[in-house]
């Protein structure tokens, strides 16, 4: 099979991935083992340097990620979907990433998979399989009513655009909110734009790259236009991983924290949005966790 040597490529079968992936997945999948789905990308240099080649796999079960190292041998990173925690996919310009949390020996790890943009579908589709596979119950296909699409009219385009498109397939809404970027006096980002979708199935979290805050901005007229961001980051929790939660102020913003938890440990997310957005969040939180009542609830009932 001919391998794009630029962007990500399907893979029928396992010996179609290039050495020396292709001898680290025989050696590590299982010969009972069923591959549904197989990925690979090549090796590219961005900003931050060389990104090695991988081949992401499913299986019926769970993933592995197979990756070069620097001295041209192959490391490979697996989990059964029991263990997986989160999915986070991030986009900035001709750069793609597509992080995998997971659980192993009662901590928290991370298998990551850089790759160009312009084969990004192939890790849409991938996590897409990823969640009905931990969440196999509620993965009927349901077409989007047009009373949910019309949700998002009134959000900003951006925001607007990575909801329509992330929208995880064949799930109704329970909850949508969008909330704006916060900045301090000075106009340094505290936290930036973002939304939370909240379905049947998961918890999706879109956010803007926060902007850097090591310079200060130079000064500019009050009619002048913001600079046009180029990341964003979508964030999929699975609803069976949402252990807990808590919403909390600190100085200038509220945090929603998440405690998601598998089969073998856990790990802890942290979501920062507007004051004003608090109660929304709380509510669309508490739908998730139904029998829970949330910490800002109890904090106010208690002083009354």
């Amino acid at each position: 099979m001919e391998i794009d040597t630029r962007f990500p490529t399907r893979l029928n079968v396992v010996s179609d991935a290039p050495e020396p992936l292709r001898s680290a997945l025989q050696e590590t999948i299982q010969s009972q083992e069923s591959i549904r789905f197989l990925v690979h990308a090549p090796a590219f240099t961005a900003a931050d340097g060389r990104s090695p080649a991988t081949v992401l796999a499913l299986t019926n079960d769970g993933w592995l990620v197979a990756s070069e190292t620097e001295n041209g041998g192959a490391v490979v990173e697996k989990s059964d979907f029991s263990d997986t925690l989160y999915l986070e996919l991030k986009s900035i310009l001709l750069f793609g990433q597509l992080k995998i949390f997971f659980a192993a020996a009662d901590a928290s790890s991370s298998a990551i998979i850089k790759f160009e943009t312009v084969g990004d579908y192939h890790y849409r589709e991938a996590i897409e399989l990823m969640l009905a596979g931990i969440d196999p119950a509620l993965t009927a296909v349901l077409e989007k009513d047009r009373s949910e699409v019309s949700t998002f009219e009134d959000w900003p385009m951006k925001v607007r655009n990575e909801a329509q498109r992330f929208w995880p397939q064949g799930q109704r809404f329970v909850a949508a909110i969008q909330w704006p970027a916060v900045f301090d006096e000075s106009q340094q980002q505290i936290t930036p734009e973002g939304a939370l979708l909240v379905t049947e199935r998961e918890l999706v979290l879109i956010s803007e790259e926060k902007q850097p805050s090591a310079e200060p901005a130079p000064e500019a007229p009050l009619e002048a236009e913001p600079k046009e961001k180029v990341g964003g980051i979508i964030t999929f929790v699975p609803r069976v991983r949402l252990a807990d939660f808590q919403v909390s102020h600190q100085e200038q913003i509220d945090v929603l924290t998440l405690q998601v938890r598998a089969a073998h440990g856990g790990d802890k997310l942290e979501i920062g949005f507007s004051f004003e957005d608090e109660n929304a969040v709380s509510k669309a939180m508490e739908k998730m966790l139904p029998s829970r009542i949330s910490a800002t609830q109890a904090v106010n009932e208690n002083l009354m």
